[in-house]
């Protein structure tokens, strides 16, 4: 510690600053204190002028000749002296230079006094010194400004006194010595006030402008993504606010602005392959190709998980803003090295013009729009909405809206499709479809209605609906028929959901056997862990589980392993095309899949006999399509069950 002492202390680099410090903390101190004063001594210069210009017309009547002219003009001097001070103090002046002025105006009124007492002795004019004295005392605005004036005044005071009786002199001599000893603690209690005053409004200034950068900081986290230090989701729309308000002001030279949505593809698939920790790395490379690629003054932020906005204020055209999005596409999907590894993904985006008359909630709403149509084409491509798009996005929020207040129980119906086995030649079981007949806006078509109940959450109500009717269903048939019922990505991962589809089931003993649920590929995707739970605890409970649309997702053979599954239904888009002889092969390495993870193999789409003959030459042990049936009641289905080996048979004589 000595050591340390002793170097502090004779280190010229270090005390030369430290001084500078204090320097600055007593010029800082003293600006203050002189800022204090000028509104003191502006009130002091306007009094002295108002005085002395007074002074100098009264002195017509009491002094004519050379007097008038000596007490006239050096009144008429303090009076302009002052008057130019008060005038130069409206503004901040050099201490200096505010000293000289009060100096020279303090010199003139003793002149003042000095001239009218040798002119026209009397030894009461005498206290006009005194009263001088307590007046400088008060207003001077240093201490060293303050003891000259008063020992001017009272040396002023002392010539005179040899005019004076020995008795009258011993008492203007004491009254001089009180006056200046008064005046000088006056003077340094009342500066030494002013300082304490000065550097409490300077502390004051400082913590005000520390709680404003504190105040800023805060302001400027609360405006930023931690992660990626990319602007977030309340400073976008403090700058969307910004932008409409411009627009208010010059409505007539508003510039173009685009509003672009961007969501990455793959990226859940990442957090679940290699963690967490990797993928917020991913987000925070995404964020650096953005920054690197956007266009000048656009706005970049992320709006959280793997989705990011850019608005751009720059005025492109529609062309210019095309070719930026697939530019940044590219950008995006090149690969990222990441902890050791090259991880892939692309994005997909949605543009859309802003109309600054428009609602801005809604316009964000229809770039979502385009950018869902994006992803519903295929990714990594970027859709500009349009007129069409319009429509379509006003029929999709009609839709949701009568979703959202429909009665459920009313105007939900089911529909059976059947499912044939091919080696018994009849129907096994049925397929519960949901049919929707809103009062609202009419029929709907299924696919439609069914994707816009996953995208605004409200699948979970209509998949236990028509849970809740296919059980009641199955409950009331004499002679029940297995059933499959669909399960949307949301229901997989949701355990309220699968809790009351086993509750259900056993409070009205249905057999689980008689129950199939079907899941898609792309489905166990959004949550594979929990979604293989899910499907764990369904088989567990009895039911059967099919992988619907098989052939369209990933069709990893390891995944497909670890799943409880004991049906492949593979999807109707590979009959599209029958006369393609690649469309065999395909289909006989799908079945081939099946018999190897020992499943049944489901082909769907079967419309004619010709689909039919290709179905049982790939290897597949059972089909459904419109040959069989089109979705039918419950009474249909029944009829189509009993009648079914009568057709077939007549079938079968008609081809042998």
């Amino acid at each position: 510690m000595d050591c340390a002492y002793g170097t502090l202390r004779g280190s010229k680099a270090i005390s030369r600053p430290l001084g500078n410090l204090v320097s600055k903390a007593n010029s800082k101190t003293a600006a203050a204190v002189q800022d204090i004063y000028r509104p003191i001594l502006r009130g002091y210069f306007a009094i002295v002028a108002l005085y002395y210009c007074v002074m100098s017309v009264s002195h017509f009547w009491y002094f004519d000749g050379l007097a008038l002219l000596a007490m006239g003009g050096v009144a008429v001097v303090a009076a302009i002296v002052s008057g130019i001070a008060f005038y130069q103090l409206r503004k901040t002046m050099p201490a200096r230079q505010v000293e000289h002025r009060q100096l020279s105006v303090n010199l003139l009124m003793i002149a003042n006094v000095v001239v009218a007492l040798n002119l026209n002795f009397e030894p009461q004019k005498m206290t006009y010194f005194i009263m001088l004295v307590m007046v400088f005392a008060l207003a001077s605005v240093n201490f060293r400004q303050s003891l000259f004036s008063i020992i001017v005044a009272c040396g002023a005071l002392m010539s005179f006194t040899g005019q004076l009786e020995t008795a009258a002199f011993e008492g203007y001599a004491f009254l001089a010595f009180a006056a200046a000893m008064a005046s000088l603690s006056i003077t340094y209690l009342l500066r030494n006030a002013i300082i304490k005053i000065a550097n409490a409004r300077l502390d004051a200034v400082d913590q005000l402008e520390e709680v404003k950068i504190v105040s800023e900081t805060l302001r400027e986290r609360s405006l930023s993504d931690s992660l990626t230090a990319l602007p977030n989701r309340r400073a976008f729309f403090e700058r969307l606010r910004e932008l409409k308000a411009k627009a208010a002001q010059d409505q007539i030279h508003t510039d173009v602005v685009w509003l672009v949505l961007i969501d990455l593809d793959g990226f859940k698939s990442v957090n679940d392959i290699h963690g967490h920790l990797v993928g917020d790395l991913l987000l925070q490379a995404v964020a650096g190709r953005l920054n690197s690629t956007k266009m000048e003054g656009a706005h970049v932020s992320r709006m959280g998980g793997d989705e990011f906005n850019v608005i751009v204020s720059s005025g492109q055209s529609k062309d210019e803003i095309a070719q930026w999005c697939n530019d940044l596409l590219k950008k995006l999907a090149q690969p990222y090295s990441i902890e050791g590894r090259s991880v892939r993904i692309s994005g997909s985006i949605g543009c859309k013009q802003i109309d600054h008359a428009l609602d801005m909630r809604s316009q964000i709403n229809q770039a979502d729009f385009a950018l869902m149509t994006a992803k519903g084409q295929g990714k990594n491509r970027a859709v500009m909405f349009s007129a069409e798009h319009a429509k379509q996005a006003e029929e999709r929020y009609a839709i949701e809206e009568a979703l959202r207040s429909a009665n459920l129980v009313n105007e939900i119906e089911l529909v059976f499709q059947p499912q044939v086995d091919l080696e018994r030649d009849t129907i096994v079981r049925a397929e519960a479809l949901a049919r929707w007949s809103s009062p609202k806006i009419g029929t709907i078509e299924p696919g439609k209605f069914i994707q816009i109940a996953e995208d605004s959450g409200l699948i979970g109500g209509i998949t236990l609906m028509v849970v809740e009717k296919a059980f009641a269903e199955l409950k009331s048939w004499e002679n029940p028929i297995p059933i499959s019922i669909n399960l949307s990505s949301h229901d997989l991962i949701s355990d309220m959901i699968i809790d009351a589809i086993i509750d259900q089931s056993a409070a009205l003993k249905i057999d689980p056997a008689l129950v199939e649920f079907e899941v898609t590929e792309t489905a166990m995707m959004t949550d594979f862990e929990k979604a293989t739970k899910n499907l764990d605890r369904l088989a567990g409970a009895g039911f059967a589980i099919a992988l619907d649309d098989f052939g369209t997702g990933y069709s990893n053979f390891n995944y497909l392993r670890t799943l409880p599954i004991g049906k492949l239904k593979v999807d109707r888009s590979f009959m599209e095309n029958p006369g393609d002889p690649m469309t065999e092969k395909v289909l006989f390495s799908l079945a081939g899949m099946a018999r190897t993870l020992g499943v049944h193999c489901l082909l769907e789409g079967i419309e004619d006999e010709v689909d039919l003959l290709m179905a049982k030459r790939v290897g597949a042990n059972a089909v459904q399509g419109y040959l069989f049936g089109e979705p039918m009641t419950s009474a249909a289905l029944h009829e189509a069950v009993i009648g079914f080996s009568d057709k077939q048979a007549e079938r079968r004589k008609a081809v042998g």
